[in-house]
C-alpha cells in the first residue's frame, strides 16, 4: 500500500522504491512519537506522500534549473539571432523609406495597420484596383531590396 501512494504520486517505480524505504526508516526513526499506534498505518500512508511529493517537487525543481541553464547556453546563439533580426528590420525600414510615397503609404496602410483595400480604398480615395496594384508594386521593390 505504501509503495502504491509512493508511486501513485511519481509515477516512477525506482523513485517510489526509494521514497517507500525512505518512508518506513522515517516511521521506524519517529515511531516514539506515534500517539494512537492503531493509526500506524494512516501515519505511514501520510509520511510517505509527504516524502512522495517533496520528491517530485526536488525533481521539478531540478529540471527547472537545468532548463535554465540550457537557455542560458542558448543565450549566445539567440544575442546573434536577435542582432540578425534587428539587422534585417532595418533593412526593411530602408527600403520601405525608399519607396515612393504612393507606394509606401498603401504598402503601410495595408501591411503594417492591417486595413484591407476596400479600407485604403475610401480613406485615400482611389479606386480598389489602384490600391491593389500598388500593394502588389510595393510588396515587388521590397523582394528585389531584398533579395540583393
Amino acid at each position: 500500500m505504501v509503495y502504491q501512494i509512493a508511486y501513485g504520486v511519481l509515477g516512477n517505480a525506482a523513485d517510489a522504491e526509494d521514497v517507500t524505504q525512505d518512508a518506513f526508516v522515517r516511521a521506524y526513526s519517529n515511531l516514539a512519537t506515534l500517539r494512537e499506534p492503531e493509526r500506524f498505518r494512516g501515519w505511514v500512508c501520510q509520511i510517505v506522500r509527504r516524502l512522495a511529493l517533496n520528491r517530485l517537487r526536488t525533481d521539478t525543481c531540478a529540471r527547472k534549473r537545468e532548463e535554465l541553464a540550457f537557455k542560458e547556453a542558448d543565450a549566445v546563439v539567440d544575442v546573434e539571432a536577435i542582432a540578425g533580426e534587428r539587422e534585417f528590420q532595418a533593412r526593411v525600414q530602408r527600403l520601405v523609406g525608399g519607396l515612393p510615397e504612393k507606394l509606401r503609404e498603401v504598402l503601410v496602410l495595408c501591411a503594417v495597420e492591417g486595413l484591407d483595400s476596400a479600407a485604403v480604398s475610401k480613406l485615400l480615395g482611389i479606386p480598389q484596383g489602384t490600391v491593389r496594384s500598388r500593394l502588389h508594386l510595393a510588396r515587388k521593390q521590397l523582394l528585389e531590396g531584398l533579395s540583393i
